[in-house]
């Protein structure tokens, strides 16, 4: 299991420390880490980063945190000025106040100058940056009327993109701090989707941290709205996601996709589960709409029903599941496993032709059968996927097998 506080940038919150506190406190603590890895890694490590926000720098660099002025003999001269936000990935650019802020007020988080230039950075890690903030700040990069000020936002995600670009060139020191911030900003939730790694599924063995569980927990939701709109693109029936609840006990965890507001529990829909094994992709054919739509179809359409699971073609392990779902009290059941029949042997011959007729009695005696056909992607396979290309080759291949199950998902639901 990882231990977060092994991180040299981590923030160690404290059992007693509020949100507002802890936000605050993680606001700093990350800018602080983006300049302590500038500050400390070689000179051609913040040379790179300044050309990335449009700037040449000439001479030597310096970074000072936390003040309201580096001095104006400081800043005047200077032939580049920027004013830079930074932002998590999901907020606005700003947010107006009706409370007027003095120009004395105005802290900003961080100033990198040097020769030819100087940058005024604000950042947050939690909503947006302030209007009247960030005017105050632009004051004090504007030493005459007719000075220019470029202003630019970026993303924490942005910053991290950056930082993961440049890794394969560095070496030594230089290597180690930047993996230990890119691994910092992809704890507090500051990155992209990047794919999945063995320490997300070591917590479904263990699942006793909270601060673990929060990261699967933001790991999962990433990755959910990485998909999304990619099976959006393929049919509007996706047109949502529901994360399922991750208590510290839980041994899984999942996201479902289909119709927004839960309707897709009445439809045949596709499900994503994590647990300590890997990845399951299901076909899910669970609440009793839905159920009623599948009986239907094996009833009326059986050639077809047959047809389309004899046409499956998937790498194992896939198999076909049916559990009985008995109501303990409102809104709440327990599953029994009944049967696990491998996709495959549905293709042989008497053997095929044997389990698709069980398999058929049971979807239509069980009262309200639990109908699904899963594909296994082992936790090796994942991970290995996540570090080719921080998770793109693994959303493709998850991607493949959506629209592998797609078209039984139509035949059923239509």
């Amino acid at each position: 299991m990882p231990d977060f506080h092994h991180n040299i940038f981590y923030y160690y919150r404290g059992a007693s420390q509020i949100n507002t506190e802890f936000e605050r406190q993680l606001e700093d603590n990350t800018t602080k880490a983006l300049i302590n890895t500038l500050e400390h890694c070689s000179k051609a490590v913040s040379k790179r980063f300044l050309n990335w926000l449009g700037i040449n720098s000439n001479g030597k660099i310096h970074f000072e945190l936390q003040r309201k002025s580096i001095g104006e003999a400081k800043i005047s001269g200077k032939s580049k000025r920027l004013l830079l936000g930074l932002l998590p990935k999901d907020s606005l650019e700003y947010q107006n106040r009706t409370n007027k802020v003095t120009k004395e007020d105005s802290r900003p988080d961080a100033w990198i100058y040097g020769e030819n230039f100087v940058v005024l950075i604000e950042s947050k890690v939690v909503g947006n940056l302030d209007s009247i903030q960030m005017r105050n700040h632009l004051q004090k990069l504007k030493t005459s009327i007719n000075q220019h000020v470029s202003r630019e936002i970026r993303k924490w995600s942005d910053i991290h993109r950056f930082f993961v670009g440049i890794l394969p060139e560095l070496s030594d020191k230089n290597k180690w701090l930047v993996k230990q911030f890119i691994q910092y900003l992809e704890w507090i939730n500051m990155a992209d989707f990047t794919g999945f790694k063995p320490e997300i599924f070591d917590y479904f063995i263990a699942h006793d941290d909270e601060e673990i569980r929060k990261w699967v927990r933001d790991t999962m939701k990433k990755f959910a709205e990485k998909l999304q709109p990619k099976l959006y693109k393929l049919d509007p029936f996706y047109n949502s996601y529901d994360l399922g609840r991750l208590e510290l006990k839980h041994p899984y965890s999942w996201i479902a996709f289909g119709p927004k507001d839960r309707k897709y529990r009445n439809w045949a829909h596709q499900t994503i589960v994590i647990n300590s094994v890997g990845l399951e992709v299901l076909l899910n054919v669970e609440l009793k709409n839905a159920t009623d739509k599948l009986k239907r179809k094996v009833h009326h359409e059986n050639n077809k029903f047959r047809k389309y699971l004899g046409s499956l073609e998937l790498d194992e392990p896939l198999w076909i599941q049916i559990e009985e779902r008995k109501q303990k009290q409102a809104m709440m059941y327990d599953y029994n496993l009944v049967a696990k029949i491998k996709v495959s042997s549905l293709r042989h011959g008497k053997i095929g032709s044997s389990s698709l007729k069980y398999l058929e009695t049971l979807i239509n005696r069980l009262p309200y059968p639990y109908f699904s056909i899963r594909k296994l992607i082992k936790r090796a396979h994942v991970c290995q996927l996540s570090q080719q290309d921080q998770g793109h080759s693994l959303t493709s291949e998850l991607f493949h097998i959506f629209e592998k199950f797609h078209s039984i998902i139509t035949f059923i639901n239509n």
